[in-house]
């Protein structure tokens, strides 16, 4: 019945990175992705290299504009041009998203948010 905000940070594969999905709200940082096997992972598979990691990350959709257009993220919070660069900024940047997701939730009750979390999970793959 709580109200969650999940925030995607830097690279993310495997089970521990997509357990960050299930949430009311997904925020990514602008240069995240998340991926149930990281690129070089796949290109290694595919092409027995990690050259091909940059157009596997493109195909697989891993890419914080891809998770927005798919549906799993909300929001991509800016980097400018990294976080690591600007880390005073970024945090304000997310502390605002963060806190601005959570107020739109209290507002929607219970029963609705819930629904639309199931809504929405039900429709990533698709």
């Amino acid at each position: 019945d709580t109200p969650t905000v999940s925030v995607l940070m830097g690279q993310g594969s495997g089970g521990p990175a997509l357990a960050m999905v299930p949430a009311d709200r997904v925020l990514a940082a602008a240069n995240g992705w998340l991926a149930p096997l990281p690129p070089e992972g796949a290109s290694a598979i595919v092409y027995r290299d990690t050259a091909h990691a940059a157009e596997l990350a493109a195909a697989q959709g891993v890419r914080s504009t891809d998770l927005v257009r798919a549906g799993i993220a909300d929001a991509i919070v800016p980097e400018h041009p990294d976080a690591a660069d600007e880390p005073r900024a970024f945090t304000e940047r997310l502390s605002t998203a963060i806190a601005g997701e959570l107020a739109h939730l209290r507002t929607v009750p219970a029963e609705q948010r819930l629904r639309t979390r199931l809504d929405r999970y039900r429709r990533i793959g698709l």
